[in-house]
Order: C-alpha cells, then structure tokens, then sequence
C-alpha cells in the first residue's frame, strides 16, 4: 500500500515568529489575542492555538523571520520525497528528528516527528 501525502507530511500545525523584541510580541498575543502560554524562556514564547496547534515566538535574528511546522511526520520518507527540494540534514528535535526546505518564495518549512 502507498503511503498518503497526509501520512508522509503528517499536520501543519505550527507557526515559528523569529521577532526582535519576544517580550513584546508575548505581551500581545497572550493580553490582547487571549493566547495561553505552553512554554516560555529567556528568547522564546510558545502558545497553544487550539486544536493542538502551537505559535513560537523566538528571537534568533533569522533570515527568514517567519516558519511552519508540520508535526508527526514520516521523517524518511517526506526527507526523500523532498530530495529535490534540497533538504537540510536531519537533525535532532525533541527525542525525534527534523529537516527543512524553502518553498518557491523563499519561506521556511519546517518537518518533525514530534
């Protein structure tokens, strides 16, 4: 049987804000949006979106200030499908792995199996 896109590139449901001020923009999403927040540090906010999506604020000064995330992803296989797309190399993430590629305009994707 052959594997389903949905089942290779598992759920869009997360999107990663690089911002140059984390305490800012955590004061807006969480007091004015109605955000809760999961997890935060000195350089990084996470928020539950509901419907187990999550928005990362985080400050690392990136190119590319704005990611998404796909979740529960088939990691060898999406890696492979994705060859084309010039992949990075595989990398830890919480206890699992992750890769990236740019899609046509330059933005940010992001695969884990987290």
């Amino acid at each position: 049987m052959v594997e389903s896109k949905k089942e290779i590139f598992g759920n869009l449901s997360v999107t990663v804000i690089d911002c140059a001020d984390v305490r800012k923009m955590t004061e807006f999403y969480r007091d004015r949006l109605g955000l809760e927040v999961m997890d935060e540090g000195d350089n990084h906010t996470v928020f539950d979106t509901g419907n187990g999506g999550e928005l990362v604020l985080e400050s690392h000064g990136a190119e590319r200030p704005i990611s998404i995330a796909f979740t529960d992803v088939d990691i060898p296989s999406a890696h492979r499908d994705l060859g084309d797309c010039e992949p990075t190399e595989l990398a830890p993430h919480k206890g699992g792995q992750r890769f990236s590629v740019l899609d046509p305009e330059g933005n940010t994707i992001i695969f884990v199996n987290a």
